[in-house]
């Protein structure tokens, strides 16, 4: 029931007026009852309803038939030119079926005889409500459909995304900034739920701040739900909600604004990943303000003070320098290396430098320090972020391997030096001795073989200590050339080589061919092979690299050696008590067969390979493979234990790893895995 209800009574009739009055305001208590004596002070009483807005505004008028000067249907008329939608009820005492039929056609909301009893007034408080209610429902209606318009408009002119629900969740308006949001056509939108285009979990946060918004006094709230679209992706979306009541206040819907924020919370979880790589880096980190304060930092920033964090921020930096954390001249690096950033005739973006510490647990340190701007604020200055590494470790051992590859010069030098003048005498000395007895041809032979032996020796310990694990520029080379060019420089007599990769690898060329040279002088040397009939194989260990073993014949010499030459050894050298035949015998062996061949993917598919293999097919390897790489681990008598050494050197130098086994058909078989091997159709692997 519709509470306020103003009703103006019209009737010339003074006791009728007051009846009236009177009988309507005790049947209903929200009735308030005015009355005017003519139907033209009715419309003054309509009209100063409109000139004094303090005076309550009336809601029906109750006007009786015969009236002097105007009856009641000529009143009707002006009312009705006043208020079309005024509930107007005809209520008199002398009446007919004509003037019934005309008040109708005049547009009267109702028409009502007199009576004698209070019965007809309580019908007529009745028809004065229920009149009075159904004008407020009209323009309640009429109300929300201008609103509902307004929305309509509203919607369609803004560029974000914007909906219009009714009370079950129907779309009943959208516009097309939300249509290309979803990725869906109007018609497939409209007259649908909204949970077909939202998640369940969406919707119940939806429906639960449209319900709160309807039972408080906050016209506005926004939640966040997640956007389905035709081609299976989701956005994240944000909806500032309001909720639409009619007139009476019921809930008869609600619309909303929405913004797409999936790239605002993409960067916020970037953020957020960003601050956790941050927490966990072991790196410290710190903020400077304009003004040198410390407005943040890490807890690695601040484990090397005895203040805690807290105290940290917003101490400025000089204070720092105050205690004897840093040294003043901090300082000035600093103001040199910002000027320059903010200079626009230097195109850096970081400046690094290097700063003493002291700890404190009184230890000086040197930190390594990168220092960027912060993003400038209208142009100005707003202060710089720091990054630190603490390198004093690093430093020390720079300086520790410094002195070790001074003292590694050094001892280079000795051994070129000092040790190849006595060896250059020594050979003087023999070719004279062989002039003046040469008789003594064996023996000389012999002393030549040692002390070329001996030049050998020089020469590897020389690359040891120069190159060590060293190696130059890496750029692509090829396998197979770099294979053929280092048995050409290796005395192999008649061993022969089977190359077996067509490959391009990025590799130091010159350290390679060094790497693959100490291969095939160790598989020629080591892999000699026989009949089991002879009797060298008793007597010659595998790996031994005595005289005997260099006796070879000078046609398979291929290329230049640092090994001592086939001429320079005597040919009937003896070892264990060798005889000449045995010697003889020695040399008539067959000559291992060396192969270099590519190592497979796991996979076993048709990727590049991975590495390559040098094999021979001697007798293999009879220690065992960790051994083999040791510095001065050899099984020759005569063997320097460092061919192996100087393999594995290189090929750690360049990130490969090397490994030896016995081959699966016998033999040795050294393994170089993890090499950057090149393919023209797919590029680096």
């Amino acid at each position: 029931m519709a509470a306020g209800i103003h009703v103006l009574c019209v009737d010339d009739d003074p006791d009728v007026r007051s009846v009236t009055a009177a009988t309507l305001e005790r049947a209903r208590s929200e009735f308030v009852v005015s009355t005017a004596t003519s139907g033209r002070d009715g419309l003054s009483r309509l009209d100063g309803t409109e000139s004094e807005p303090e005076r309550p505004a009336i809601d029906c008028i109750v006007s009786d038939y015969e009236m002097p000067g105007m009856d009641g249907l000529e009143f009707l008329a002006a009312v009705r030119e006043r208020d079309p939608e005024m509930p107007f009820l005809l209520f008199t005492g002398t009446g007919s079926e004509a003037i019934a039929s005309e008040a109708i056609s005049a547009g009267v909301t109702d028409y009502l005889r007199k009576g004698t009893g209070t019965d007809r007034y309580a019908v007529l408080a009745n028809r004065i409500e229920n009149a009075v209610e159904k004008r407020r429902a009209e323009r309640a209606k009429r109300e929300s459909e201008r609103e509902l318009e307004r929305y309509r408009t509203l919607v369609e002119t803004v560029d974000d995304p914007m909906y219009v629900l009714d009370a079950e969740g129907n779309c009943t308006i959208v516009n097309e900034a939300f249509c290309e949001l979803l990725g869906v056509d109007r018609d497939r939108i409209v007259g649908e739920s909204i949970s077909e285009f939202i998640s369940r979990e969406a919707l119940e946060r939806g429906a639960k701040t449209v319900y709160h918004l309807h039972g408080s006094d906050r016209t506005s709230d926004r939640f966040e739900f997640t956007i389905g679209t035709e081609d299976g992706t989701e956005r994240v979306g944000e909806a500032n909600v309001t909720a639409l009541t009619d007139g009476d206040g019921r809930f008869t819907g609600s619309t909303a604004v929405v913004r797409d924020i999936t790239a605002r919370k993409r960067r916020e979880r970037e953020l957020a990943r960003y601050e956790r790589i941050v927490d966990l880096a072991p790196i410290a980190l710190f903020v400077l303000d304009a003004n040198a304060t410390i407005t943040w930092c890490n807890d690695e920033f601040a484990d090397a003070f005895t203040e805690e964090i807290d105290a940290l921020i917003g101490t400025p930096f000089p204070e720092l320098i105050e205690r004897g954390y840093y040294d003043e001249r901090v300082i000035g690096k600093y103001t040199d290396e910002v000027r320059a950033l903010l200079s626009s005739s230097v195109d850096r973006t970081r400046a690094k430098y290097q700063v003493r510490f002291r700890s404190n647990d009184d230890e000086k340190r040197i930190h390594d320090v990168h220092t960027e701007l912060l993003p400038l604020e209208d142009g100005e200055f707003v202060g710089t972020i720091h990054a630190i590494r603490d390198i004093t470790r690093r430093r020390r051992s720079q300086r520790e391997l410094e002195r070790q590859n001074d003292r590694l010069e050094e001892f280079a030098s000795v051994v070129s030096h000092d040790l190849r003048n006595p060896l250059n005498v020594a050979r003087g000395t023999l070719d004279l001795h062989a002039e003046d007895c040469p008789q003594s041809g064996e023996s000389i032979d012999r002393i030549r073989w040692s002390l070329q032996r001996m030049d050998d020796l020089i020469d590897r310990l020389l690359s040891l200590a120069r190159h060590g694990r060293t190696i130059g520029e890496q750029t692509p080379v090829s396998l197979s050339s770099s294979v053929h060019r280092a048995w050409n420089a290796v005395d192999t007599a008649n061993a022969t080589l089977e190359c077996a990769v067509e490959t391009t690898i990025v590799a130091d060329e010159g350290r390679l061919q060094a790497l693959l040279e100490n291969l095939f002088r160790n598989a020629v040397e080591h892999g000699s092979t026989g009949s089991p009939s002879h009797a060298q194989e008793d007597a010659v260990e595998h790996g031994s690299t005595s005289p005997d073993s260099h006796a070879r014949q000078d046609t398979g010499r291929r290329g230049a050696s640092s090994e001592p030459s086939v001429a320079d050894a005597p040919a009937d050298s003896v070892e264990h008590g060798s005889s000449d035949a045995d010697s003889r015998a020695q040399q008539e062996r067959s000559g291992v067969t060396v192969t270099v061949g590519p190592l497979e993917t796991d996979a076993g598919d048709d990727r590049p390979v991975r590495g390559f293999y040098v094999a021979d097919d001697g007798p293999g390897f009879d220690s065992e493979p960790d051994d083999l790489f040791e510095f001065g681990y050899t099984t020759a008598e005569d063997g320097t234990g460092f061919g192996l050494a100087i393999v594995e050197g290189i090929a750690e130098a360049h990130g490969w790893t090397v490994t030896a086994r016995n081959g699966d058909d016998g033999g040795a078989r050294v393994e170089i895995s993890g090499v950057d091997v090149r393919d023209d159709r797919s590029g680096p692997t």
